[in-house]
């Protein structure tokens, strides 16, 4: 639904609700930020020729999610060969990674979408999965876990970089008054399980972008 809307959620905001919120009380929310040496020169993110990008593989990769231009009619997951440039589209052959026209692919085969939850990593080639780290992170959201979805209303355990030792992960604490800005189109992010007797409350929204990308129906 959201590739027909002419704008897309671009940067959340959160204010906080709970009074004397005690970090034993859990619910945080954690972050975890590119560090600077992480990063070489100019990248593209958040988008490439109207994909919205879904994670990072070995932490300084964008990686793309490609739902309009496969032969196939599916999706794939690609990266870019010269980053922070434009540059065509590839095809994948025979179900194996290319690099044709300036994107590598990085999934083992063309795949339909599922829904929410969604770990793409079930989709990736099994050399990339190790080092590749998904921007939504719902599949480890407590707040998920009796969803009913593909699988079987179970939150999915992975071993991706999201699901590691999550080094750089930044948790700020649900303090009544407190607001949060982050851009929620490129920074991994999920909320941590409330562990204390009431409810983690809070106001949130987005500022939108223009979509660069909107399919006519």
């Amino acid at each position: 639904k959201g590739w027909t809307m002419p704008t897309r959620r671009s940067v959340t905001w959160l204010v906080y609700l709970n009074d004397e919120w005690r970090e034993e009380e859990g619910g945080a929310l954690r972050c975890l930020p590119r560090e600077e040496d992480e990063l070489s020169g100019e990248v593209q993110v958040g988008s490439h020729q109207g994909n919205l990008q879904v994670g990072w593989l070995d932490k300084r990769h964008p990686v793309f999610l490609d739902c309009f231009s496969r032969p196939s009619g599916g999706a794939a997951l690609y990266r870019l060969v010269n980053e922070g440039k434009e540059s065509p589209r590839s095809q994948q052959q025979n179900g194996k990674a290319s690099n044709q026209g300036g994107i590598i692919i990085l999934s083992s085969h063309d795949f339909d979408v599922p829904g929410q939850p969604i770990d793409f990593t079930a989709f990736l080639a099994e050399e990339h999965r190790q080092s590749f780290e998904q921007i939504s992170t719902s599949r480890l959201d407590p707040r998920f876990a009796n969803k009913d979805n593909t699988n079987g209303g179970e939150v999915k355990k992975t071993t991706t970089a999201a699901v590691g030792e999550e080094k750089h992960a930044l948790d700020i604490a649900p303090t009544g008054g407190t607001l949060v800005l982050f851009d929620s189109v490129t920074l991994p992010h999920r909320v941590k399980e409330v562990t204390g007797k009431r409810q983690r409350i809070a106001a949130t929204g987005w500022f939108h972008e223009d979509s660069q990308f909107v399919l006519e129906l």
